[in-house]
């Protein structure tokens, strides 16, 4: 009895995307999170959040939800280099200055203490004097 539950279960799946990915694991907890909270409006998102979860496990289009995963993926550590520049930038604070480059708007890094320096943008090659 009990295989015949787990062939029936393994067949229903064969085909489908069936794991709970990043973009999965996002959708589920933001759905958790928004059903606490008292506002009723946030419980119907967090349903809908739910079903598309759902909806993303047992699909059968494999491609497309890993490239869905891959998209946010791509996102996420966007967003997270950006803070990991940041914190890097404030815990090296007193051994460098951090400007910006007045053509590309190129981030760069001279170490502090050496007076007027001459500074050439890795990116445009553009030239300029700076205080550091």
């Amino acid at each position: 009895m009990k295989q015949n539950w787990k062939l029936k279960l393994m067949k229903f799946m064969k085909g489908r995307y069936g794991h709970l990915d990043a973009l999965g694991k996002l959708l589920l907890v933001t759905a958790i999170i928004f059903l606490f909270l008292p506002l009723k409006f946030l419980s119907w998102i967090a349903y809908i959040l739910i079903i598309v979860a759902y909806y993303r496990f047992f699909s059968k289009r494999i491609y497309v939800r890993s490239n869905e995963n891959q998209k946010y993926l791509a996102l996420r550590n966007k967003v997270l280099a950006r803070f990991r520049n940041k914190k890097e930038a404030f815990t090296n604070r007193k051994e460098y200055v951090y400007f910006r480059c007045p053509e590309c708007k190129q981030q760069i890094r001279a170490p502090r203490g050496r007076g007027k320096i001459k500074v050439r943008c890795t990116k445009c090659s553009h030239q300029f004097i700076k205080k550091v």
